[in-house]
């Protein structure tokens, strides 16, 4: 069963300044708990303890096996008290928070993601998805983005938190480093040019804004292209922007398709 310092412990990571302290975050689910326990790259996500039900336990014995990590059988009911899902499933684990590291060189030849200020955990965790499938490794965000940990973040990765290499930097002074002045640097706008007429670098920094403001000005001196999207709606009052998020999924798409 979850003891009562257990429980406190999972719902006390709910708060960044307790995933901070105890570095751990929670994964939910059985496709989440697989593939941080399959033995697969997951940069220093290490599972460190997981809570079941039992017929989760009998299932998965030598997935358990290979975690090397502690199992607790629980209830379903002693799971929904301590889970941050609407429809709680049938094991829940810790997971230790790998040591953060700040590497500017390793994003010299490589695609990398960018992002400004991004708020919604939901956009966070489905963008890392996005990049996973797109074979796009590389992530930075502006410090003031949500937290990587944050339990809604974690549960829309479906699993490449533990694949996308995530770093929280200043992008001005990022895209000024010696290691990166000679990248191109794709500015996402509502103006620009049209992505389905534009010729992409091999590893170029696509920078993406905040969901309400996009982009702030201050990004212009550093960028080489402005692309954006083009709208096909034949309406004067169709939507006025994309979500970030599938934003990301059209860009990566063509992206790929054109190299």
């Amino acid at each position: 069963m979850i003891s009562s310092t257990q429980s406190k412990l999972i719902r006390s990571l709910r708060q960044k300044k307790f995933r901070d302290q105890h570095k751990l975050y929670v994964a939910e689910g059985e496709k989440m708990v697989h593939e941080l326990t399959s033995g697969q790259t997951n940069m220093g996500h290490r599972v460190k303890e997981i809570f079941a039900t039992a017929g989760w336990i009998r299932r998965n014995e030598e997935l358990a096996e290979q975690a090397g990590c502690t199992i607790t059988e629980a209830s379903p009911e002693a799971i929904k008290k301590v889970s941050n899902l609407v429809a709680p499933q049938q094991v829940i684990a810790l997971v230790s928070i790998p040591r953060e590291e700040r590497n500017a060189t390793i994003l010299r030849h490589v695609p990398v993601l960018a992002f400004e200020d991004i708020r919604d955990p939901g956009n966070l965790g489905t963008i890392l998805r996005t990049a996973d499938w797109f074979g796009i490794r590389h992530v930075v965000c502006t410090q003031e983005s949500v937290d990587l940990f944050n339990p809604k973040v974690v549960q829309a990765t479906m699993g490449a938190i533990a694949r996308v290499h995530v770093q929280y930097l200043p992008l001005e002074e990022l895209l000024h480093l010696p290691e990166l002045v000679s990248k191109p640097v794709y500015g996402t706008f509502l103006r620009g040019e049209n992505i389905y007429d534009f010729s992409f670098a091999p590893d170029p920094v696509i920078l993406f804004g905040n969901e309400s403001h996009g982009l702030s000005d201050h990004y212009h001196q550093v960028i080489t292209h402005n692309i954006t999207i083009p709208s096909f709606s034949d309406s004067n009052h169709g939507s006025e922007s994309l979500n970030v998020a599938a934003s990301v999924a059209v860009v990566c798409s063509e992206f790929r398709r054109r190299l």
